[in-house]
């Protein structure tokens, strides 16, 4: 078995004797696999995400992200494209508790808010796609099909399989009715991914946000994808430009990065972390500005207008910033890292050295002062 799937051997233990039972079932005795949710439909999320990565390897579509007008108009169309029966599974109300029910977990381990993707005719797929492309920018709608691409690649063991592990695993739910005057917001995610947008005055807001991936690094149609390979990158180029008593104070032992966690992920909304590591205001001119591009890789998901405003407010506290780092200087090996500021908390972790198999990296991205955009929807900033 190889090295990127003997993580999932307790989970995979846990629920085999009844997952094989309902196989067995599937399959009419016959021995041979039929066609399941673990089989994944022609047109699915992948084909899709066949033509860029987020600047990692492939062409990225051209344009990305809708102003508020078409993102509302976007949703709008998806919405009417499904049943009666779809549509009350697709939408809650704005401040629903289920509004925190997202994971990293795959589908078959957490039950996620909305309609899935496997569900969907063809139609309706191109519409959820033609949202999400609205909704994101280029960059952020090729990350997260990136992400979505891999599950395919977990997909091929057969007891991922048998659990039903598939790239139609992937949910979207609407909080609130989209339209222009209205706060509302959307949540997409599925094994690895978990993406809370909140939108109010026509504005976007992305917090939380959840995005790994496993494996890091594969191929498809003959093209490298690594989604995240930039954000690793930014984090090295980061503690490396810092010199003496800068990198000493940001290099610390702040996170058990060899289970490759992050301390704020699902489950953990209110978290907030003691501060740690080296303070930007204590650094060059220079060093800041790689630190506010690096912040930008996550921001930057949402489309242009909204990811200038964030970036404009992220500055104005970027003194009062501090990132910290475990792992090797050389970037070798697990490693971590975080940016933690008045407004802002980004992690990102992988579990170990990149490897032919991959990786397996987690990332998260929130602002602790406007989670679900519950302070912006209540007239705050």
């Amino acid at each position: 078995m190889k090295g990127q799937f003997r993580k999932y051997i307790p989970a995979v233990l846990a629920g085999l004797s009844v997952i094989l039972l309902a196989a067995v079932a599937a399959c009419g005795g016959g021995g041979q696999p039929g066609a399941g949710p673990e089989q994944s439909a022609a047109g699915s999320a992948t084909a899709t995400a066949g033509g860029g990565n987020g600047g990692n390897g492939g062409a990225a579509r051209e344009g990305g992200g809708g102003t508020s007008q078409e993102v509302v108009a976007a949703a709008q169309v998806f919405l009417e494209s499904l049943s009666e029966e779809q549509r009350a599974e697709a939408v809650y109300a704005f401040d629903d508790p289920k509004r925190s029910n997202w994971s990293n977990l795959p589908a078959e381990m957490s039950r996620r808010n909305g309609v899935r993707f496997g569900d969907l005719d063809a139609a309706q797929q191109a519409a959820m796609h033609d949202f999400l492309m609205a909704a994101l920018s280029a960059k952020g709608y090729d990350m997260v099909m990136g992400v979505v691409g891999a599950e395919d690649v977990l997909g091929e063991a057969l007891w991922a399989r048998v659990l039903r592990w598939s790239s139609d695993n992937y949910f979207l739910a609407f909080f609130g009715e989209p339209a222009p005057e209205s706060a509302w917001g959307w949540q997409f995610g599925g094994h690895h991914l978990g993406v809370n947008v909140s939108v109010v005055g026509g504005r976007s807001y992305l917090s939380p946000t959840f995005v790994g991936i496993d494996p890091a690094v594969y191929e498809r149609d003959g093209v490298t994808v690594m989604p995240l390979a930039a954000e690793a990158a930014a984090g090295r180029a980061l503690l490396q430009g810092l010199e003496g008593a800068a990198q000493q104070a940001a290099t610390l032992d702040i996170s058990p990065v060899a289970a490759g966690e992050v301390l704020t992920g699902a489950g953990k909304d209110g978290v907030i972390p003691e501060l740690a590591g080296s303070k930007a205001g204590d650094w060059t001119a220079e060093q800041r500005q790689g630190l506010l591009d690096t912040i930008g890789l996550w921001v930057t998901m949402l489309p242009e207008e909204s990811a200038q405003l964030r970036l404009a407010e992220i500055a104005a506290d970027l003194e009062e910033t501090y990132f910290a780092w475990n792992g090797a200087v050389d970037g070798s090996g697990p490693m971590y890292y975080r940016i933690q500021g008045p407004t802002l908390i980004i992690e990102f972790s992988r579990e170990a050295d990149l490897t032919a198999e991959g990786g397996h990296y987690h990332s998260v991205y929130r602002n602790p002062l406007n989670e679900y955009g519950a302070k912006s929807a209540g007239g705050g900033g």
